[in-house]
């Protein structure tokens, strides 16, 4: 192939990952004021999902009171029959032939139809743009009216995946998205590990969708909490780790000696009322198989847990599994702690029996209670769902990957965090004898379409907006505060990092009138790949013309026009980067600079002061960073900030988060 005339490249094929009634609340939508009146809800933009197909049946996506598509939208609907598309659902595409699948494992028995066996692609075209649908609940928890971040926009789904994706499928479901004319791409897909950008399927898909002005919204991965397990990293590409929110559906143990530790649990079972504590087992201390520990199946049969509670380590076993394992082993509840990694973040699974997930410091409470009697029992109780009572949110999720990015060390990745743990949306099945299906999963695929509902909220308002001035808006607007006031902090508990978090937590309202904006057009990345060392072959590859990687044009990472700083510093290392701001806030406006400087590096802003006559009007600026000697360090990392604080009335802040790390 390689010898034909027109070829371009030919790689081997991967495989690739997948990655509500209460979080547009909590990102602070209302009905009929701020942020969703002044955004139409997200009237008239398409979000294009590339996932695994669509229940089209769904409430969450009747288009009861929708207008039609934009006269531009050239997609179609690839069911037949009775089941169709909509003004909600308005395409539906399947990329994928489960050729291997018999035919009575397939809905309706169509191989070929954009319909869901996953219920991954459902729930995440729920969160980004479902409309509204009362009395959503599972097992009566997390009871409301469920609605997308965007409950105006149009869904139109392209099915690339299902039990497993490859990235052949996931390329030309993106092509497809292109030409269909969508308005944002939401992926909650990503490659197992980071590839160079012009080996990455989604790289190279998202870079012809911001060419066509298509906003891109990616999951970061679910590798974390380890430092450079981000994916999706491409600058182009706004990088969505996951958060907490402040609700839990909580399940308490209640130990022998009378201490209580909160868990979750989304099973909340009426009829669980032993006269007196159940006995505990521990699987891990009786046998040395760690699959006993994790409750693997087939690792209880040989174990005495009929009528007792099992204590199942975390591991990286489904929590459903493993209670599944102690059910059909007699056990009569479970409970399940974290590994030290995990920390506080814990789980609201259906479970198929009473339990209850508990974060690693109150598994270290439960195991000392256990090596302190030779009768240990407990008993769990079961409170719903309860809103302000959990850890301080928005919190870090333990399994949200995290930077800095390998690929490109000048960029700070992940961009943004928004809610990912515990979120409820549609579903394909009911799992609790529902009329209309509901589930709570977690993960960054599920904080993924929250942020691409936001961007579609900002799209409906600024339609002339380009894809990087909407990620601008996004990024400068965070907030870095959890509801306490604190610091924004990991799964342990302890401060996050700007590789933790990116800029922040998506402030939905702010980014709706952001004040200024980094702009970035396609072309100018060119220059920034060539600085990543790239071939004019491998650039080629991604921007899909020729291009010149000659000396001149080469430019660092930090250099490009991107609304965060991030470097390398080693000893005496001084830098100076430029960067071009456009005012979209008011006429006649004033900024004046303020700097958070990064322990042990010196900022210097020139000019310090910018103003603006009219709208879109654009202004630059010069940062110099320079690493102090005479400064202890207490970390390889630096972080600080930027912030562009308007004079007057309007109250703009603008702020790019600075991040470092000191070699």
């Amino acid at each position: 192939m390689e010898l034909k005339e027109g070829f371009i490249s030919a790689r081997v094929e991967r495989p690739v990952s997948l990655h509500t009634t209460f979080t547009p609340k909590f990102l602070g939508l209302q009905q009929n004021v701020g942020g969703w009146k002044s955004s139409h809800y997200g009237e008239g933009v398409i979000i294009g999902l590339i996932d695994t197909g669509i229940k089209h049946d769904h409430p969450s996506f009747f288009d009861k009171g929708m207008p039609p598509p934009p006269a531009k939208w050239r997609g179609r609907c690839d069911f037949n029959g009775k089941r169709t598309c909509n003004n909600k659902l308005v395409g539906a595409r399947n990329f994928i032939w489960d050729g291997d699948a018999p035919v009575e494992a397939i809905p309706h028995g169509s191989t070929d139809l954009p319909w869901e066996e996953a219920y991954h692609g459902s729930h995440t075209s729920g969160i980004a743009a479902g409309c509204p649908v009362e009395g959503a609940n599972v097992f009566g928890q997390a009871n409301g009216t469920a609605t997308g971040i965007a409950p105006r926009a149009h869904v139109a789904m392209y099915k690339a995946c299902a039990v497993s994706c490859y990235d052949g499928d996931l390329l030309a479901a993106i092509d497809a998205a292109i030409d269909d004319g969508v308005d944002l791409l939401s992926i909650s897909i990503g490659p197992e590990s980071p590839f160079p950008f012009y080996y990455d399927v989604i790289a190279l898909g998202a870079f012809r969708a911001i060419q066509k002005g298509i906003f891109v919204s990616c999951s970061a991965g679910n590798d974390g909490p380890y430092p450079s397990t981000v994916t999706n990293d491409a600058p182009w590409i706004l990088t969505v780790g996951a958060s907490t929110i402040d609700r839990e559906i909580r399940a308490t143990v209640k130990l022998g000696n009378n201490v209580e530790l909160h868990g979750q649990s989304l099973f909340q079972p009426k009829d669980f009322h032993p006269r007196q504590p159940l006995p505990i087992v521990h699987p891990a201390a009786i046998s040395n198989n760690e699959s006993a520990a994790v409750c693997e199946k087939g690792s209880l049969k040989n174990i005495d847990v009929k009528g007792k509670i099992v204590i199942c380590h975390m591991g990286q076993l489904r929590i459903e599994d493993k209670g599944k394992e102690v059910k059909d082993n007699g056990g009569a509840a479970m409970i399940v702690f974290n590994e030290q990694d995990d920390g506080y973040t814990t789980l609201a699974t259906a479970n198929v029996l009473p339990a209850s997930h508990i974060s690693y410091k109150d598994g270290l409470v439960l195991k000392n209670y256990l090596i302190s009697t030779q009768s240990p029992t407990a008993t769990i109780s079961f409170q719903g769902t309860l809103i302000g009572k959990s850890q301080p949110a928005p919190q870090m999720a333990s399994f949200s990957s995290r930077g800095p990015s390998t690929q490109s060390p000048g960029i700070l990745k992940p961009d943004i965090v928004g809610p990912g743990l515990n979120i409820l949306s549609a579903w394909g099945v009911s799992i609790d004898e529902a009329t209309n299906p509901f589930n709570v999963i977690s993960g960054t695929s599920m904080s993924c379409p929250h942020l691409s509902g936001v961007a579609a909220l900002i799209k409906s308002a600024h339609p002339d907006w380009s894809p990087a001035a909407i990620k601008s808006a996004i990024l400068t607007t965070a907030y870095t505060a959890d509801l306490n006031g604190n610091p924004i902090s990991t799964e342990q508990n302890v401060s996050a990092t700007v590789f933790d978090r990116g800029s922040g937590h998506v402030h939905t309202l702010r980014a709706l009138n952001p004040g200024l904006v980094y702009d970035i057009e396609p072309d100018d990345y060119i220059p920034y790949l060539c600085g990543l060392g790239y071939s004019e072959q491998q650039v080629r590859y991604i921007v899909q013309r020729k291009v010149n990687c000659s000396t001149p044009t080469l430019i660092p990472g930090a250099q490009l026009n991107y609304p965060t700083f991030s470097m390398v510093l080693g000893a005496g290392d001084q830098m100076t980067y430029t960067r071009t701001v456009t005012n979209v806030g008011r006429p006649f406006s004033t900024y004046i600079s303020k700097v958070l400087s990064p322990q042990g590096v010196a900022v210097k802003v020139m000019p310090s002061v910018i103003r603006f006559k009219d709208l879109n009007d654009k202004a630059s600026y010069t940062v110099t960073f320079t690493r102090l000697e005479n400064v202890t360090r207490s970390s390889i990392i630096g972080q600080g900030s930027l912030v562009w604080n308007s004079i007057g009335d309007d109250g703009y802040k603008v702020v790019s988060t600075i991040a470092v790390v000191f070699v």
